[in-house]
């Protein structure tokens, strides 16, 4: 995903926020290199494991703010595996999350939405 990261909210715990295709939120960086402003490649990961979602509809999504402690994304189901790992599409990103097994059943092309407490950065270069 590539992202453009505005601000470093926080330099020792690396959390910055960023803006994507998908909207504006905040993360905690991963990396070697100290997070600066600037444009990256990154994997995006869900740390959490997705206890509950809403099937909806409207277009992909990632907003957040750190005063709030957590991060909503919306996008779209593109498989679903046997170990209860569920790969979304936002924008042209994929992004695994593990799900609970009692989460709402959703099926490939569906639209899903879900809040986390946390998202990570891992950049990467192409």
């Amino acid at each position: 995903m590539r992202i453009q990261i505005t601000e470093v909210l926080d330099p020792q715990a690396k959390v910055v926020t960023f803006d994507s295709p998908a909207g504006s939120a905040w993360g905690c960086w991963h990396s070697s290199m100290e997070p600066e402003a600037g444009a990256y490649d990154v994997e995006l990961e869900v740390p959490d494991v997705v206890t509950s979602w809403a099937l909806t509809t409207g277009p992909d999504l990632i907003a957040g703010e750190y005063s709030r402690r957590e991060v909503t994304l919306r996008g779209s189901v593109q498989s679903v595996g046997d170990d209860a790992v569920v790969a979304l599409r936002i924008h042209r990103d994929i992004v695994l999350v593990e799900v609970a097994a009692d989460t709402t059943e959703a099926s490939i092309g569906d639209s899903v939405e879900f809040t986390t407490s946390n998202v990570l950065l891992y950049p990467y270069t192409i």
